[in-house]
């Protein structure tokens, strides 16, 4: 999928269609987390992340995502509990390649019912994950949640910071556990990614219950900002550089001290 070509169609369509404000604003919001996750064929996004790109409340998102999907433009899965919609862009270039391969096959007169039911559009299927070797490190990648780097610029979804530190995407059963530690549990989208980034950095390979044992420790700690994350880092990691101290032979009272210091 081509962000650009997607974007010029899309304002093409609407000279023929309408749309609310709302759900214009919803499209471009859902292509940016899309492509940030690397355009997989589906996607989780929760609704607090689709409300900070969009100004929108839960309520005028979801009538702006049902009427995107009634015109043909995405199509979502709504799932129970606090667990986050999975959607899947429905792009225009895939769409134009369709009708322009059944329009070549009707005028050859070789296209049978058949085959028109059998034209699909083409997804881009999500990349294989990788080996544990290409885990990048995360003292020196432009970690979003250490307050340093190029991705502090702007904003990076947890799905993308996954695919940033691990080099692949999580699948939709992992990304709606990660949502479900924001819209449930309250947490800040950059306290997920410090997770994700101490968990890369911690463990040999990839782990996902190492994220989520982080973020479970997050919660009992009081942690919902970026900022309480940092601060329960920092006096975890002081505890562990703390050299521990081995006591020889038996230990003495003070009483017993102090006798030792008269004789």
């Amino acid at each position: 999928m081509e962000y650009i070509k997607e974007v010029s169609s899309f304002y093409d369509w609407l000279e023929t269609n309408t749309l609310t404000d709302s759900a214009i604003v919803l499209w471009h919001a859902l292509m940016h987390t899309c492509n940030r996750a690397g355009w997989p064929d589906e996607f989780a996004v929760a609704i607090s992340t689709l409300s900070n790109k969009t100004g929108l409340k839960k309520d005028a998102i979801n009538r702006a995502r049902n009427r995107l999907q009634q015109v043909g433009r995405i199509d979502f899965q709504s799932r129970s509990g606090q667990q986050s919609a999975i959607y899947r862009i429905i792009p225009f270039q895939v769409a134009a390649q369709k009708t322009t391969q059944i329009d070549s096959n009707r005028d050859s007169g070789v296209l049978s019912a058949t085959k028109r039911v059998a034209i699909r559009a083409q997804t881009t299927s999500q990349p294989a994950p990788q080996s544990a070797s290409i885990i990048k490190d995360f003292k020196s990648a432009s970690a979003s949640s250490s307050g340093t780097g190029e991705v502090e610029k702007g904003y990076e979804s947890f799905y993308a910071a996954h695919n940033r530190v691990f080099g692949f995407d999580c699948n939709p059963f992992q990304s709606s556990q990660l949502a479900s530690y924001i819209d449930q549990d309250g947490m800040s989208e950059a306290v997920v990614i410090r997770a994700i980034e101490r968990a890369g950095n911690a463990a040999a390979g990839y782990n996902f219950k190492l994220i989520t044992k982080i973020l479970d420790d997050y919660f009992k700690s009081g942690v919902r900002e970026l900022e309480q994350a940092v601060a329960i880092d920092r006096e975890f990691d002081n505890r562990q550089q703390k050299p521990i101290r081995k006591q020889v032979g038996k230990v003495r009272s003070f009483a017993e001290m102090a006798r030792g210091t008269e004789s």
